[in-house]
C-alpha cells in the first residue's frame, strides 16, 4: 500500500515538473508524439525515483536532476541552462512544500515528523497537504514565468541556477535538522516554519528581480533595434534627397546643356557633342534607381546599400526576381535585409579592396521569398548563443544583428540560417508570400 502511494505522489511531482517546463518552453514534437513523449518521460522519471529510496537525499537529488534534465533536453527546445533553472525551481518548491507541510503537521499533532510518517493516515494527510502546496506554488510560477521573456545573456541564467541550487541546499539542511530539533521541543516546528516562509519570500523577490533583469534586457534590445532602424532610415532618406537634388540640378541646367549641344553641332563638333550627351546620360543614370523589383522597401534598401558599397569599394552582385506581395511587417523586412547587408559590409571593411564582394540573390520558391546573401571574411567568427560576437569595442550595443534578423523572420512565419564554408559567410532567410510568382515575370540582374 505504501509503495503504491509513494509511486502516485512521485508521479504527481513528475507531472508538475514537466507541466511547469511545458508551459515555459517549446516542445520539439506536436500532436500524438508530443503527448506520448510527455507520458514516457513522466513514467520513466517516476520509476527511477522509486528505485532509489535508500539513497542519501543529496545523491538522490543529483541523480534525479540529471535524469530530468536529460529527458527535458530531449523533448524541449531552448537553452540547457534555462531547463536546469525550471527543474531546480520545481525541486525547490517540492522541498519547501514538504518542510511547511511537515512542520505544520508536527505542530498540530504534537508529534515528531518521523513519527507522523510512521502512522499511515497521518502520513497520507501530510503527503496530500504537501502535494496541494506543490500545485499552488507551481501554478503561481507558471503564471509568473508566462510574463517573462527569458532572452538574456547566459551569465544571468547561471547566476539564477546557482542561487536556486543554494536555496535547495539550505532546505535540505533544514530538513535534516528538523527532526532533531523537534525531539527537544515542538515549538521548533514554528521556528522552522517561519524560516521556510522567509525563504519563500526571498525566492519570490529573487524571481521578481530576475524578471526585471529580463524585462530591462529586452527593452535594451528593442531600443537598440529601433535606434538602428531609425539611423538606417535617416541614411536612406539622405541618399534619396541627394539623388533628388542631383536630378533637380540636371533638369535645371537642361536648357543650358541643350544650347551648348546645339552650338557644338552647328560648329560640326560631332565628337564633342557625343561626349557631352554621354556625360548628361551618365549623370541621369546616377539618379535612377538601379533595383526595381516591385517592392518599395527592398528597392529602397538595395539602392541605398549599392551606393554605400561604392563608397567602400565593394562589388555588389544582385540577382532578384520580381517580388510579389509579402505577408511580412515592413519594419521587420527592413530589419532583416538591412542588418544582413550591414553585417556583410562591416566584415568586408577588414579585407583587401580587391577581395570585397557581396552576392545578393532574392527569388521565390514554394510560396516563400528566399534571400541568399554571401560575402567573404578574413577574421575569426565567434558565435555567442544565437549571435555573432562583434569585433567592435562597444560590445554592449553591437552584435545583436543576427538576433534581430532571426526574431523578425520567425515572428512573420519565416526562418533564418547562417553557414560558413571556405571563408564565405552565407545568410539565408525565407519569408512567406501571399501569392506564387509566375515564372514569366522578369528578373533584375545587376552587378555594381
Amino acid at each position: 500500500m505504501n509503495g503504491m502511494l509513494n509511486f502516485v505522489f512521485s508521479l504527481i511531482e513528475c507531472i508538475l515538473i514537466f507541466w511547469l517546463i511545458d508551459c515555459s518552453m517549446l516542445n520539439r514534437f506536436s500532436g500524438a508524439i508530443k503527448f506520448g513523449a510527455f507520458i514516457i518521460v513522466i513514467i520513466l522519471n517516476t520509476t527511477v525515483i522509486q528505485h532509489m529510496p535508500g539513497f542519501h537525499i543529496t545523491l538522490k537529488f543529483f541523480l534525479y536532476f540529471i535524469i530530468s534534465l536529460t529527458s527535458t533536453h530531449i523533448i524541449y527546445r531552448g537553452k540547457l541552462l534555462m531547463k536546469a533553472f525550471f527543474i531546480l525551481v520545481a525541486n525547490f518548491i517540492f522541498l519547501i512544500s514538504d518542510i511547511i507541510a511537515g512542520n505544520i503537521s508536527s505542530y498540530v499533532n504534537k508529534l515528531n515528523i518521523q513519527n507522523i510518517l510512521e502512522v499511515l493516515n497521518k502520513s497520507i494527510s501530510f503527503s496530500i497537504f504537501a502535494k496541494l502546496l506543490n500545485v499552488i506554488f507551481i501554478l503561481l510560477c507558471i503564471n509568473i514565468f508566462k510574463r517573462i521573456q527569458f532572452k538574456i545573456p547566459q551569465k544571468y541564467v547561471i547566476i539564477m541556477d546557482i542561487i536556486v541550487f543554494l536555496l535547495i541546499v539550505t532546505l535540505q539542511f533544514i530538513m535534516h535538522i528538523s527532526p532533531i530539533l523537534q525531539k527537544d521541543s515542538n515549538k521548533y516546528s514554528l521556528y522552522i516554519l517561519g524560516i521556510s516562509l522567509g525563504l519563500i519570500i526571498i525566492s519570490a523577490l529573487i524571481i521578481f528581480f530576475f524578471g526585471e533583469i529580463c524585462y530591462y534586457y529586452e527593452k535594451e534590445k528593442e531600443n537598440y533595434k529601433l535606434s538602428a532602424r531609425n539611423h538606417m532610415l535617416e541614411q536612406q532618406l539622405s541618399y534619396h534627397e541627394s539623388a533628388t537634388s542631383d536630378l533637380s540640378k540636371i533638369r535645371h541646367d537642361i536648357n543650358n546643356n541643350l544650347i551648348n549641344i546645339s552650338s557644338l553641332l552647328k560648329q560640326n563638333n560631332i565628337n564633342e557633342s557625343v561626349t557631352y550627351i554621354h556625360a548628361i546620360t551618365e549623370a541621369l543614370e546616377g539618379t535612377k534607381a538601379i533595383v526595381n523589383c516591385g517592392n518599395d522597401i527592398i528597392d529602397s534598401i538595395l539602392n541605398y546599400k549599392i551606393a554605400v558599397c561604392k563608397l567602400h569599394h565593394i562589388d555588389i552582385r544582385i540577382d532578384i526576381d520580381h517580388v510579389p506581395n509579402l505577408s511580412v511587417n515592413p519594419i521587420d523586412l527592413t530589419a532583416i535585409l538591412a542588418n544582413i547587408l550591414d553585417n556583410a559590409i562591416e566584415a568586408l571593411e577588414l579585407m583587401e579592396k580587391k577581395e570585397r564582394y557581396i552576392s545578393v540573390k532574392i527569388f521565390c520558391y514554394k510560396n516563400y521569398l528566399s534571400f541568399v546573401i554571401k560575402n567573404p571574411f578574413s577574421h575569426e567568427i565567434k558565435r555567442v548563443n544565437d549571435r555573432i560576437d562583434t569585433h567592435k569595442e562597444d560590445k554592449s550595443h553591437h552584435g545583436y544583428g543576427l538576433t534581430s534578423i532571426r526574431s523578425s523572420a520567425e515572428k512573420n512565419g519565416g526562418s533564418f540560417k547562417i553557414y560558413t564554408k571556405n571563408n564565405v559567410f552565407s545568410a539565408i532567410v525565407m519569408l512567406p508570400i501571399e501569392i506564387c510568382l509566375d515564372h514569366s515575370k522578369m528578373k533584375n540582374e545587376i552587378s555594381v
